[in-house]
């Protein structure tokens, strides 16, 4: 490999706008190249974000020599197909959230990544927000001693157009296609899951997403806590979609804002902590992260082995809604 990655992005998005804007922050890294079904919108992208190179076709892209890794901006629907097309031309993959539609299709990604022996991340910034950083740390050390509930909101109003409003492409709702971040973040300070119940309102109302477009969700740790996860995307929110969630363990509370702006805790200790808002979101270090994972052959954080710790939280709950009673969270049953 050259002294900077080449990284293909495969779509030319409103997504991959994003990371190639967080990229360009990494150019003494990271050199951009894309790929669209449209040559006409690769060259465009290439020559906004200032890339090495652009393609009209995927194969074309992952069959390249110049290109070491491909960051699949694509539809979730389409991620095995594109995954498995990386991956038989030796690229290293970064997948953007959700990983994919079900446990199954997460199956076959596992399987074409193990076989070319590439790295393969999730693009999750939410595992690697300065929140998470800050709270785990408070937890670790035992200021607010073993957490007993942890509440996690997020409630707002999102517009949903194009592909996302479309059931079959979706393979689920708000929680699979947007609240794996949330269920991602959940996860990362509760621990493991041991079991899963959701509830959704029967309120008469028009849903603004295939199939769900809020939850609260149940979970009992394997820990011993219990955590409630709330994700709607059809509330009003009236804060700038601020929210407040809170950890409550034997020794002490830690109260913060959901986003990441602040955390005041309350236990043995006592601070008001701001984790950090240069990179709030978490996408430079996530990024940052994926590069050094292939220069150096590591294994990324946000594996495809904590995707499916993610996947299976999201498969109980939906299982749950049909069910009406408690699903593990452990197994491989699938949506």
């Amino acid at each position: 490999m050259s002294e900077k990655l080449n990284l293909c992005m495969l779509g030319c998005g409103a997504i991959a706008r994003l990371h190639a804007r967080v990229a360009r922050t990494m150019s003494s890294r990271v050199h951009l190249m894309f790929a669209s079904r449209s040559l006409e919108r690769a060259l465009e992208y290439n020559d906004r974000y200032k890339g090495v190179g652009a393609f009209g076709d995927y194969e074309e892209a992952c069959a390249d020599p110049r290109v070491h890794a491909v960051f699949i901006c694509t539809p979730h629907a389409f991620h095995v197909e594109h995954v498995q097309l990386a991956t038989r031309h030796g690229k290293h993959v970064l997948i953007e959230k959700p990983v994919c539609r079900t446990l199954a299709e997460l199956a076959q990604i596992e399987r074409a990544a193990a076989e070319a022996g590439v790295v393969a991340m999730v693009a999750e910034n939410y595992h690697f927000k300065p929140l998470v950083r800050t709270l785990r740390y408070h937890v670790g050390r035992g200021d607010v001693g073993d957490i007993v509930f942890l509440e996690l909101n997020r409630a707002g109003r999102s517009k949903v157009t194009g592909w996302r409003s479309d059931a079959e492409m979706m393979g689920g709702g708000a929680l699979l296609e947007g609240g794996v971040h949330w269920v991602n973040l959940f996860l990362n300070l509760g621990g493991d899951a041991r079991e899963v119940i959701a509830a959704q309102p029967s309120v008469d109302r028009d849903l603004v997403a295939p199939f769900e477009d809020g939850l609260e969700v149940l979970v009992k740790f394997a820990g011993g806590g219990v955590g409630k996860l709330l994700h709607s995307w059809n509330t009003i929110n009236r804060i700038g979609g601020l929210s407040s969630s809170r950890i409550l363990g034997t020794a002490g509370n830690i109260h913060f804002e959901s986003n990441g702006i602040v955390a005041l805790v309350l236990g043995r200790r006592k601070r008001l902590r701001v984790p950090g808002l240069l990179d709030i979101m978490g996408y430079r270090a996530m990024l940052r992260h994926f590069v050094d994972c292939v220069r150096d052959g590591g294994l990324p954080e946000m594996s495809l082995t904590v995707a499916r710790r993610d996947l299976r939280v999201i498969a109980a709950a939906y299982r749950s809604l049909r069910t009406g009673r408690f699903e593990s969270a452990q197994e491989d049953l699938d949506a």
